[in-house]
């Protein structure tokens, strides 16, 4: 029923899929049936569920032929401590899973638990990564706020000396990079080639991933789809060729961003120094394809006053008025990783589902199957606010256990997740850090324990010692 629930669910939701960016691109959107897909699923899945029931089955039958039951170290702890009565049993329940009928099944609970805190968190971590990179556009290499076009083809259209100068002067810049771009080949690899010459010393900030930028004309960095497509690393020895001269050898010496352009996006392309990229284009039938600027500003500065300050000083140039600066084009990338914000946090939701029913079964199991000892202790003198407090014990317990366990391992998991997505995006990793989840979820975990404990502590206090006893 569950398999065939989840594949009627899969048909319905394709109605609304895929999301975000690859809908504008998806050739056939509506209704779709992946009969592959979905017909494997509706046979797998009660198989699974087929072979963990006979793994559960072999488990309990050999416990009970073993006879004796594992003691929790944790509860005899507690007992040593001449803790409460009700705290001890109630540690027993979470941790002892009991003989024959009387067995709970407290494995279940327990990863049930643990996977809820866990997966709870990593969802969250995860998608604190996504808004932190959909945020910050430097996570993509954009550290510039401005930037103006100078010239193409060798040409420049005005004084972009004197423009990039006046720039360079004004008071919230803290970063001017005077970029020639020409197209560069390695092999079959074509790689745009800027140049990095910061102006009266404002160097502007970019993003690397390994190594450093480059100091010597023999030197390059590499954007991250450029260096995979070349197989480079930080200290490989690639040979290019930019002009009419025989290829050049450069060495390697760090991995990172560049200006998305015409004819490149942030990861594919490279840096060069200026006398680098003298030498790689020497001969070419240009000195440059496109000659450009890209400005840095103080973090926290409007961006639109200091434009309007930079265009008032170009236009006081003969010339310069040609050279308006703007902001940069949003990436695409930002908005499709702004898609994924969703994702985590609807599949948290699901682990949590997953994680009460688990929790919520064992602590109503416990009450049915341990009824006899809970009469006993009721027959010699607990009361019912004690029973209440055996069963709020056990599921505090469970919810305790779960986030020992469960926050760091969802930390680590969340963290490593976005790793792997930013590797393959690419953008520059960031260690995410979902403070409020982090703060929240252990008050959280154990409130919902607690309140899951209500129901079946209430029938354990109103057990009737007598009638339990006679018959059991």
């Amino acid at each position: 029923m569950g398999a065939t629930a989840g594949v009627a669910g899969a048909v319905l939701a394709s109605l609304w899929m895929p999301i975000g960016a690859a809908s504008i691109v998806e050739p056939h959107p509506g209704l779709d049936v992946d009969l592959l897909v979905l017909g494997a699923g509706w046979v797998i899945g009660p198989l699974l569920v087929l072979a963990g029931s006979a793994a559960a089955a072999a488990a309990a039958l050999t416990a009970a032929l073993q006879g004796a039951q594992r003691r929790s170290a944790v509860a005899a702890a507690a007992a040593r401590a001449g803790l409460p009565v009700p705290v001890v049993i109630g540690a027993r329940f979470a941790l002892e899973r009991g003989r024959g009928r009387f067995a709970v099944p407290v494995r279940p609970a327990l990863v049930g638990a643990v996977t809820g805190v866990l997966g709870v968190l990593a969802a969250f971590t995860l998608s604190a990564g996504v808004s932190d990179a959909a945020a910050h556009p430097a996570r993509f290499g954009q550290t510039w706020q401005l930037t103006t076009f100078f010239g193409l083809n060798g040409q420049d259209l005005g004084p972009a000396s004197r423009v990039l100068r006046a720039a360079a002067a004004d008071r919230d810049v803290i970063g001017v990079d005077d970029a020639r771009i020409g197209g560069a080949q390695s092999g079959q690899v074509s790689i745009e080639s800027f140049t990095y010459a910061p102006v009266a010393g404002k160097r502007l900030p970019v993003v690397l991933s390994a190594g450093r930028m480059p100091g010597k004309p023999n030197e390059i960095a590499l954007a991250p789809t450029t260096a995979r497509e070349l197989r480079a690393v930080t200290g490989s020895i690639i040979r290019l060729t930019g002009g009419a001269t025989a290829p050049r050898a450069v060495r390697v010496t760090g991995i990172a961003f560049v200006p998305a352009g015409p004819h490149n996006g942030y990861d594919d392309g490279a840096w060069l120094t200026p006398a680098g990229y003298d030498r790689i284009f020497a001969g070419a039938h240009y000195a440059f394809k496109f000659h450009v600027a890209a400005v840095a500003l103080r973090p926290g500065t409007n961006v639109q006053a200091v434009a309007d300050r930079l265009n008032t000083a170009a236009a006081a140039i003969k010339g310069g008025r040609a050279f308006p600066f703007t902001p940069p084009p949003a990436l695409p990338e930002v908005q499709e990783i702004k898609d994924l914000e969703l994702l985590p946090l609807a599949l948290s939701a699901f682990l949590a589902l997953l994680a009460i029913g688990a929790v919520g079964h064992a602590l109503s199991i416990a009450v049915n199957r341990r009824r006899h000892e809970l009469a006993v202790l009721r027959a010699l003198g607990m009361t019912r606010l004690q029973t209440r407090m055996v069963v709020a014990t056990q599921a505090s317990v469970l919810a305790m256990i779960g986030l020992v366990f469960g926050i760091p391992l969802g930390l680590a998991l969340g963290r490593d997740i976005w790793r792997v997505v930013a590797g393959f995006t690419p953008l520059a990793y960031q260690p995410p850090l979902a403070a409020w989840p982090l703060l929240l979820i252990g008050p959280i975990a154990l409130l919902a324990a607690n309140m899951l404990a209500a129901w079946p502590a209430h029938r354990a206090a109103r057990l009737r010692t007598g009638q339990v006893l006679r018959t059991e």
